[in-house]
């Protein structure tokens, strides 16, 4: 599975101030081989969010890079079922159920940003 994680400044939170500057929300984008497009899953306010982004072959990382936001691209996902049946309902739980990744401690974007690179 082909995804984006994105990250930006723009967090509205409750917690959002005391997040790094460029890391205070994320969201997860992938693609939909059977559809061909790309879909966003953004867990904004711990209500997910899931929407069609954009055609699969739309250079969506270089869209979202030119409104500056941060970007890491992933190939080859394959999701795993998560260790423990309990995750935070924020932005970074809900890429990282999306993605399968098995990182407990990762609570902020920043250190999922961290993770991911």
């Amino acid at each position: 599975m082909r995804a984006l994680v994105v990250f930006h400044g723009r967090g509205q939170g409750r917690f959002a101030r005391f997040l790094a500057p460029g890391f205070r929300h994320c969201f997860v984008c992938i693609v939909d081989p059977r559809a061909g497009i790309w879909l966003r899953l953004d867990g904004r306010h711990g209500v997910p969010e899931i929407r069609a982004d954009a055609a699969a072959d739309f250079p969506l990382a270089d869209f979202f890079r030119a409104s500056g936001f941060t970007v890491v691209e992933l190939e080859n996902v394959i999701p795993q079922p998560p260790r423990t049946p309990l995750m935070l309902g924020t932005c970074v739980g809900a890429v990282k159920r999306v993605l399968g990744l098995r990182a407990p401690f990762v609570l902020t974007p920043r250190q999922l940003f961290r993770r991911l690179i």
